[in-house]
């Protein structure tokens, strides 16, 4: 569901001069399918051996599902530093649309003295 949300961004993401990435712990032929199915012209980056899950500690451990990689969303400002973090292992963590628009907003506001933001 946020992937097909983030579709609808991507348009949205390209005027603005904005990029979207993906990471997944799927191979990457699953990826390149899934991508594909969607329509989304991000690119889906794989960590099917799970060294960035693993590093970030983004994993959780549980009796019915073993080791799981928790789902997270990164604003980054154009130097790459995280702006805002989300965690979105129960499904109400991950970011709305319009959140990463103010997101959006707040990193236009640091990076671009000429951006006042939205008016009213």
């Amino acid at each position: 569901m946020q992937l097909r949300q983030y579709v609808e961004l991507q348009k949205e993401l390209a005027v603005n001069y904005c990029h979207l990435a993906v990471c997944c712990v799927d191979s990457p032929e699953i990826n390149d399918a899934f991508r594909t199915g969607l329509g989304a012209q991000y690119p889906f980056l794989s960590d099917h051996e799970r060294k960035v899950v693993n590093l970030l500690d983004m994993t959780e451990t549980s009796k019915s599902r073993g080791v799981t990689a928790m789902p997270h969303t990164f604003s980054l400002l154009p130097d790459l530093t995280i702006h805002n973090l989300y965690n979105g292992y129960w499904f109400v963590g991950r970011p709305t649309l319009d959140e990463l628009r103010d997101d959006l907003r707040a990193m236009m506001r640091k990076v671009r003295p000429d951006y006042e933001g939205p008016v009213g």
